[in-house]
């Protein structure tokens, strides 16, 4: 007995449904875990997590703050953007600030973007010894650093 054209091109779909979904959903994510836990991948599969003294205090591919024991940025090092992660860069806190081009009011409990990214620039214009201020970069109203 012939199927009906509709019901068999139905069927063909509902199995190449079932066969993708379980190669791509469940063979190569599971390959995958299994190729980044072999021998020398996997410090790098997990994050490349740095431990000091039994405590995360970082990762090797993740930015970093990379400043003194006072806070001041070593002229050695690129200077990352600022984080919002946890307690700055810390890669087991990882989170967005929400923040975007219209967070222009400073707020009791946190400065807005444009201050955190004038601050910012400042200080590296003043490491750099070179103009870091920032003016506005559109038409639109919002101010620039002055």
């Amino acid at each position: 007995m012939r199927l009906p054209a509709w019901l068999s091109q139905h069927l063909a779909a509902a199995r190449a449904l079932l066969l993708l979904t379980v190669l791509l959903g469940l063979v190569y994510p599971l390959l995958l875990v299994g190729i980044g836990r072999l021998p020398g991948l996997s410090g790098r599969a997990d994050g490349s997590l740095v431990t000091r003294d039994g405590k995360t205090i970082g990762s090797r591919l993740i930015g970093q703050s990379f400043t003194d024991t006072d806070g001041n940025p070593l002229k050695q090092y690129f200077q990352s953007r600022p984080s919002a992660a946890g307690d700055g860069y810390d890669p087991t806190a990882t989170s967005a600030s929400n923040l975007g081009p219209e967070n222009i009011v400073d707020r009791p409990d946190k400065p807005s973007l444009l201050t955190q990214v004038c601050t910012r620039s400042k200080a590296i214009g003043d490491l750099e010894h070179v103009d870091g201020r920032r003016t506005r970069t559109s038409a639109s109203p919002t101010p620039g650093c002055r």
